[in-house]
């Protein structure tokens, strides 16, 4: 399938890892040019030397806290300096600590959803006045199946998670007076370093870990950051051009719920 990418310009936040990076080299992959910011500079020089290594030379990283207005703003301008604007912004920065309610202070709440909720907000913002000028683009928020299921010990995440599936959705109906497609993405567990830390705490032997993973969705496995990345590309495109306020969970069956 022509996904029809090939010349399409990316901003792709939380780029330098997992989902971020699969969706940042599959884009590559396709012909886009592609900017990935991200706090950890090591990460990021692995993302590149992974696109170097498979041809990906319009690839540019940028190093930045996404928790920070002032940096927001440099990223963005950073993308639309060097490519000259910006058709595709994916929200995919920041994830939000479990822990039990009662132990979780109020400063842990702020920065978590300084970094996850305000930061796709504040970067959608700046996105979408650059989007407005030339009257099309598309944003995909990459979110998490949290915010679809209420636990006690993951508050923070939950509730973030469930605000920007609202705010993705009310977004979209501001994005459709500028030419703007807005899409929300809900994984479920995916493998990643974050996964991985989740089960070394579960497990820190490693002997339950593929029967912890196995139990983790009805397909009896967890998906891969790459199979997030082909429905990010998808939604992306001119194939899916009549998707829009849609919050689409990607969970191997996990969430059971009628709605996402």
């Amino acid at each position: 399938m022509e996904l029809e990418l090939d010349g399409k310009i990316a901003l792709v936040t939380g780029g330098s890892k997992g989902i971020g990076r699969a969706t940042a080299l599959a884009l590559l992959g396709e012909g886009a040019s592609v900017l990935v910011c991200a706090r950890g500079r090591k990460s990021l020089e692995e993302t590149r030397s992974l696109a170097e290594a498979a041809g990906g030379a319009r690839l540019v990283t940028h190093e930045a806290d996404l928790s920070r207005q002032e940096d927001i703003k440099k990223v963005v301008s950073r993308c639309v300096e060097e490519f000259g604007t910006i058709d595709i912004l994916i929200n995919n920065a920041g994830s939000a600590r479990p822990g039990p309610f009662l132990e979780i202070p109020d400063g842990d709440w702020v920065d978590d959803w300084t970094l996850k909720f305000f930061g796709y907000v504040r970067m959608a913002r700046e996105v979408l006045s650059h989007m407005e000028q030339a009257q099309h683009g598309v944003i995909v928020n990459v979110i998490g199946t949290g915010g679809l299921r209420p636990m006690a010990n993951y508050m923070v995440g939950g509730a973030a998670n469930a605000g920007l599936n609202h705010f993705t959705k009310a977004l979209a109906a501001e994005g459709a007076k500028h030419g703007v497609r807005v899409v929300g993405i809900n994984p479920g567990p995916i493998l990643t370093d974050r996964l991985e830390k989740f089960l070394t705490t579960m497990s820190p032997d490693g002997r339950d870990r593929d029967d912890a993973l196995r139990k983790m969705t009805p397909l009896g496995r967890v998906g891969e950051p790459e199979e997030v990345a082909d429905l990010v590309l998808f939604l992306s495109s001119s194939r899916a051009a009549f998707i829009h306020g849609a919050n689409i969970t990607i969970d191997g069956g996990a969430n059971p719920g009628i709605m996402g």
